[in-house]
């Protein structure tokens, strides 16, 4: 029998996956959160709504500098698109940009 995963398990494992690489990679004080509507409606039978575009909000108690921002922006688009085919190689949309909200 086949494992068929919904959109919203894929979200909720894709989201605490990257979670812990952000924070094993640039510290504690780092969290992130994939945008659960954006996510799921990227992955529906809407194809008029698909943007191959995430979006992501970083929570932080520090300041990030600028080339931080850029390194966390580059690692996190690197590993949502693996984290995605290993997790959901049948529909597979690959992100090509993501957008960052810092909090």
């Amino acid at each position: 029998m086949e494992s068929i995963l919904t959109p919203n398990k894929v979200y909720i494992l894709t989201n605490k996956v990257l979670n812990t690489l952000v924070r094993r990679q640039f510290g504690k004080q780092y969290s992130i959160r994939l945008n659960s509507l954006c996510f799921i409606s990227n992955r529906t039978n809407n194809f008029y709504l698909q943007s191959c575009s995430e979006k992501i909000t970083l929570m932080t108690i520090k300041p990030v500098s600028l080339n931080e921002l850029v390194s966390i922006k580059d690692f996190l688009l690197f590993y949502i698109n693996t984290t995605l085919i290993c997790i959901d190689s049948k529909s597979y949309l690959e992100v090509v940009n993501v957008e960052i909200t810092i909090l």
